[in-house]
């Protein structure tokens, strides 16, 4: 996961320097969405509640529910995070770990129940 998110934040950086802050905005959160959905996917592999629900469902069906709540959580996601944490979290990476872990744990039980229902 580190790899990713340090390619993704290296992007947004690399869009800083070209074409300004409303293109870096954009690359920064598109890195968010990609260290998000990392997270997201690790979570909820790591929950004994997935882990209960995931044995009665086929294959397909996990897959397709865990890309549905970590698309749907990389999609809230950025709407937690400031635009000062987003710049910040470039140069800082505990700042950085702490950016994507606060986005996933405010938008990942939300989404449970979304996709869930």
């Amino acid at each position: 996961m580190k790899k990713i998110l340090l390619i993704a934040m290296g992007l947004g950086l690399t869009g800083c320097v070209a074409d300004g802050s409303s293109q870096t905005q954009q690359l920064g959160m598109s890195a968010v969405k990609i260290a998000v959905n990392a997270k997201c996917n690790y979570e909820l592999n790591q929950s004994s509640a997935w882990q209960t629900a995931s044995k009665l469902m086929t294959q397909e069906k996990q897959q397709t529910l865990q890309n549905n709540i970590c698309g749907c959580v990389s999609d809230k996601a950025p709407q937690s995070v400031t635009a000062v944490d987003l710049a910040n979290a470039a140069f800082d990476p505990n700042l950085r770990t702490k950016v994507v872990a606060t986005a996933v744990d405010k938008t990942i039980s939300q989404c449970m129940t979304e996709v869930l229902k």
